[in-house]
């Protein structure tokens, strides 16, 4: 859940000790995301993140690192100007909602003393954040919203910040007791005091509540999150809160609430960032495999045509040895199939226009044309089946993808694959060399198990794995290598977990009963000029895999980067 206005006061209490601060490093991984790097006497050194998107919006210390572009946005090089050397005096919170001031304090070239502030709001799909002089005048923001019809108001450097209306509601940390006790349900308590949402709302007023028990427990949570009083934990199913939910034995503590919010929101990052950096490449590989399809779609309606050459060529054949009167005009004539026994008559269609022979002659030409066609389509359906494979397995390479160095490695493949162009080359620099690496599990046995996330990863792993090393893959489906560091077969427990890993990092994710090849890797060999990660193999053996979701779970928890 995004964060409310409840969590991110609690936030605030938490990271208090930023006060003097000073701003070492700004860096801005994506759209919505900032980092500032701070150090001070009582928080030593730290990352303090910022986020404005629409589900993911919070403000966190962080210990995660994040990959960043390779040119600095205009708002992240402007932040660095202003914001690096100083130091934090000020972290406000309007009301109970989700807009926050920090404010900056520093000097600029000529050792004058500077005053600024980052407005941070986290209001969904309107989040935004604002860079402001002493004046309040916007000097930029992440977001630019000019003056239209939709605009609620203008978001544009040199021009004055207008702060959002409060919402007409209470205070829920000045709420007495008795007025607490008048909540009956967490649809109240949301619209009727600030700062709460519904998921934060429902774990406050949990159904084992009596009513008379409600005030009192609203009461004392509410107050200990006003002084601070914080018990961090994740709530599987809802998310971060910063209290403990009485009915939830299931929530999972934190020492601090920006653990908990790293822990919840890791993965989701990973994958917006993903999302977004996978979309072009996620285009063209769809209109390409759409077209391939298209191909084939087209090329079996012409495999299915035999039945009809069988009848042009009879018809062809019957003409040439008609003898018999034709009636001028005519547009069709019976003659005898002395292909069976005894003879049948046979109705042949004519073109009015053209003589027995002539006709017989266009029958040929048609029956000609559709073998040709039949022959063409058979040689072209093997490279078309094999192509759509590929295509298949480079959707899945970008649902695999963890990293911008995973990415560029598939965009590389595409380029010298022909399916995109190179970018122009600038100085005559050629572009660097990107080779990421595979995920690394380790079995319940202790083996290592090798996935590889792309096509170049595959074909690494299968070339430099040992010998005598297990090699697994979906089969007949795109999907992953998988190599089992073993000398010769694992323990049926190691075989199964890589055989479900094979599953799960394939287009068969989800299925069930699904076949598995594997085979010692001696046996698998990549074909003269083939595309990448396609290979042949002998000597197999298959299993029926089901996925266990709590097997994968437990595996990815021991996931390692090689």
């Amino acid at each position: 859940m995004a964060m409310d206005g409840l969590s991110l006061h609690a936030m605030l209490w938490e990271i208090r000790d930023l006060m003097g601060a000073r701003v070492d490093k700004v860096q801005q991984p994506d759209k919505d995301t900032l980092l500032l790097s701070c150090h001070g006497s009582s928080c030593g050194r730290v990352k303090l993140l910022v986020n404005i998107h629409n589900e993911n919006g919070r403000i966190a210390l962080t210990r995660d690192t994040a990959e960043n572009p390779a040119a600095a946005p205009a708002f992240c090089m402007l932040l660095r100007k202003r914001l690096i050397g100083s130091r934090i005096t000020g972290m406000e919170q309007t009301g109970l909602d989700r807009t926050v001031r920090f404010s900056f304090s520093g000097r600029d070239e000529l050792m004058d003393e500077t005053a600024c502030s980052l407005v941070v709001e986290l209001m969904g799909k309107h989040g935004n954040a604002f860079l402001l002089d002493d004046t309040d005048t916007i000097l930029d923001c992440l977001r630019h919203i000019g003056v239209g019809a939709e605009a609620l108001r203008v978001c544009l450097p040199n021009v004055k910040y207008e702060p959002l209306p409060l919402q007409d509601k209470r205070d829920p940390l000045s709420a007495s007791r008795e007025e607490l006790q008048a909540v009956d349900s967490p649809r109240t308590l949301m619209n009727g005091y600030m700062g709460i949402s519904r998921q934060v709302a429902t774990l406050l007023l949990p159904d084992s509540l009596s009513e008379g028990q409600r005030g009192q427990w609203l009461f004392d949570t509410l107050q200990a999150l006003k002084a601070g009083a914080l018990s961090p934990c994740l709530v599987p199913g809802v998310g971060p809160a910063p209290f403990r939910p009485l009915d939830r034995n299931d929530a999972v503590p934190y020492p601090t609430l920006s653990e908990c919010y790293d822990a919840w929101y890791r993965a989701r990052d990973v994958r917006i960032r993903m999302l977004r950096e996978t979309g072009s490449l996620r285009a063209t590989l769809e209109h390409a495999l759409k077209r391939c399809e298209n191909k084939i779609s087209a090329f079996s309606s012409d495999l299915l045509s035999e039945e009809e050459e069988g009848r042009l060529r009879l018809c062809g054949e019957l003409l040439l040895g008609f003898h018999g009167e034709r009636p001028k005009g005519s547009e069709s004539v019976i003659v005898d199939n002395y292909y069976e026994f005894p003879p049948v008559k046979v109705t042949v269609k004519l073109d009015p226009a053209l003589s027995v022979p002539e006709n017989a002659a266009r029958y040929f030409k048609r029956y000609q044309k559709l073998k040709a066609a039949r022959a063409y389509a058979e040689g072209e359906m093997g490279k078309l089946r094999e192509e759509q494979l590929y295509l298949q397995g480079q959707l899945l390479s970008l649902n695999n993808c963890e990293s911008g160095e995973d990415v560029a490695e598939i965009r590389q493949e595409l380029i010298r694959e022909r399916y995109i162009r190179p970018s122009p080359i600038k100085g005559g620099a050629r572009p660097k060399a990107i080779r990421s690496m595979p995920l690394h599990f380790l079995s319940s046995a202790g083996l290592s198990i090798y996935v590889g996330k792309n096509n170049e990863q595959n074909d690494r792993l299968t070339r430099n794995a040992p010998a005598d090393a297990l090699w697994l893959h979906v089969k007949d489906a795109a999907g992953s290598h998988v190599i089992v560091d073993s000398k010769g077969m694992p323990d049926k427990q190691t075989l199964l977990e890589a055989a479900t890993l094979a599953v799960h990092f394939s287009s068969q994710r989800g299925g069930a009963s699904v076949p598995v090849d594997y085979v010692p890797r001696r046996y698998v060999k990549k074909p003269s000029g083939s595309k990448p990660g396609f290979v042949i193999f002998t000597n197999q053996r298959t299993l029926l895999i089901t996925p266990d979701p709590n097997l994968i779970d437990t595996l990815k928890k021991g996931i390692q980067e090689v």
